[in-house]
């Protein structure tokens, strides 16, 4: 019988793999033998030797791929505005529903993130309809300057904001209700 496959992402560029090997050697670490893992790290420019760095990893359970999203992000370049302090690869995570139609959820973890528990238990936590599993930002509550920016400029209470540096994916949802749409029309709003 073969084992269940859970998909995991990755977002990152050449500089910034190293921290995605770190991450990934401590979710190999502290997952279950029970599941297989296809990770895919959705780039754009990632060196042949960083790759195979990367691929070194890869064990019975761990597969991984790299997926060059250049072509991908340009076809939507113009409606993805670049701030200072982020990076386009910030957008990558929205476009896993819409390039992998064959999935209906995913993990994506952010390069600079140690799994310190089994990730097949995030995977297979049910979310039902909603089209994320996440936890809330910490530093919208914590902080009040700002907790105070998010509901007086943005409009939305400090309480119903969420990490996106770990989230569990309902790409049916995701498809379902536009939502890579939706999100770069309310980039341009807010």
């Amino acid at each position: 019988m073969s084992k269940k496959a859970i998909p995991v992402f990755y977002a990152c560029d050449d500089n910034f793999v190293k921290y995605t090997i770190v991450s990934l050697y401590s979710m190999i670490c502290n997952a279950s033998k029970e599941f297989n893992y296809n990770v895919c790290i959705l780039h754009t420019g990632i060196t042949e030797k960083m790759m195979n760095k990367v691929k070194e990893l890869e064990n019975d359970n761990f597969k991984i791929s790299f997926e060059d999203v250049t072509e991908y992000l340009h076809s939507i370049k113009d409606k993805l505005p670049i701030r200072d302090y982020y990076s386009k690869s910030t957008y990558y995570r929205l476009f896993i529903a819409e390039m992998f139609p064959e999935l209906e959820k995913a993990v994506y973890i952010d390069s600079d993130t140690i799994v310190q528990g089994d990730i097949s238990e995030f995977y297979n936590t049910d979310i039902k309809d909603a089209y994320v599993g996440a936890c809330h930002e910490q530093a919208m509550i914590q902080v009040d300057e700002y907790g105070t920016y998010c509901e007086k400029v943005v409009g939305v209470s400090r309480y119903n904001f969420f990490n996106a540096g770990i989230l569990l994916i309902n790409c049916n949802q995701f498809r379902l209700h536009f939502v890579l749409d939706k999100f770069i029309e309310y980039l341009h709003v807010y």
